[in-house]
């Protein structure tokens, strides 16, 4: 990552983490996740690559911010296991184990899929047909997204 979208980065993920309304300790915790990554990120310089998942990183925290501003606590449990699949699928493809970067691919996108499913249920407070239609709606996406997706990690790491 060049020095400008470090900087940024660094910047949304202080401001998200300082903002979401939540209890000291797990600002904390979340905050020192995403720094970690964005430490990773900066030391690693892989983030350059078009897929890497670490440019994800200020709409990782912001996905933080987001759970916290609509009270999806429970989704925050999810939230938190992202910043360490992001490290391992760039691990995982830094070592050529395709296999294993298709799993963390798929695990972390579903992940990214079902908060963000909270996060717009929770936020625009869904029921009944509503929720059902956002549900299935966003799982035909995700399922054709992840899919996709992990076909070409597979033929990524295979070069």
């Amino acid at each position: 990552m060049n020095a400008a979208i470090l900087s940024g980065s660094l910047i949304v993920i202080l401001l998200s983490a300082a903002a979401a309304p939540l209890p000291v300790e797990q600002r904390a915790a979340g905050g020192a996740l995403l720094v970690a990554l964005w430490a990773y990120a900066a030391w690693t310089g892989r983030s350059a690559h078009p897929t890497s998942p670490l440019r994800l990183l200020p709409g990782v925290a912001l996905l933080l911010l987001g759970l916290a501003l609509v009270e999806a606590r429970p989704a925050l449990a999810g939230w938190v296991a992202v910043p360490p699949l992001i490290v391992a699928l760039e691990e995982a493809r830094r070592r050529g184990r395709r296999s294993l970067s298709v799993v963390v691919y798929v695990i972390l996108w579903l992940d990214l899929f079902a908060l963000v499913h909270q996060l717009l249920a929770a936020g625009r407070d869904l029921t009944g047909n509503a929720l059902l239609a956002w549900s299935v709606g966003l799982g035909v996406v995700a399922t054709v997204f992840v899919a996709v997706g992990a076909v070409r990690v597979h033929g990524y790491d295979k070069g």
